[in-house]
């Protein structure tokens, strides 16, 4: 059976959910003000049927998110890394690297800083850069 409800996610801060399984898009969204400004935006100039929405394409963290939940709900989502931990010599779980890079370290280095991953031998460092291309990149 396929998915029906989707979502992304800045843990602890902002969430946009779509939820087709009455047949109608239903959309909620929690968390900032810029997040909620973003939504109001795509509904007054799009509608309110999230299905026919275009991909945003700036790289706020509320735009990220959009792009992640639309993509999804389109089946056009491949995250470029399976395991849960991307950085083993600091032990830094993938959803770490991700939650940093959709808060704004949009560089190698900024994910290093906030996260300590790639920082000892950098084995993870390229993989560190599929996921930066990918979540800035990918429409």
């Amino acid at each position: 059976m396929p998915e029906k409800i989707f979502r992304a996610e800045l843990v602890g801060r902002d969430l946009i959910e779509i939820d087709l399984t009455s047949g109608k898009a239903r959309t909620k969204v929690i968390g900032c003000s810029e997040i909620l400004a973003l939504m109001r935006k795509y509904q007054v100039q799009f509608g309110n049927d999230p299905q026919i929405w275009p991909i945003p394409q700036g790289l706020s963290h509320g735009e990220l998110l959009l792009k992640e939940v639309l993509m999804k709900m389109r089946g056009e989502w491949v995250y470029p890394y399976k395991d849960l931990e991307i950085c083993h010599c600091r032990a830094v779980p993938t959803e770490v690297v991700d939650q940093a890079i959709i808060a704004g370290a949009h560089t190698p280095t900024a994910v290093s800083r906030r996260t300590s991953a790639s920082t000892a031998c950098g084995t993870c460092r390229d993989d560190v850069v599929k996921i930066i291309d990918y979540r800035l990149k990918s429409s």
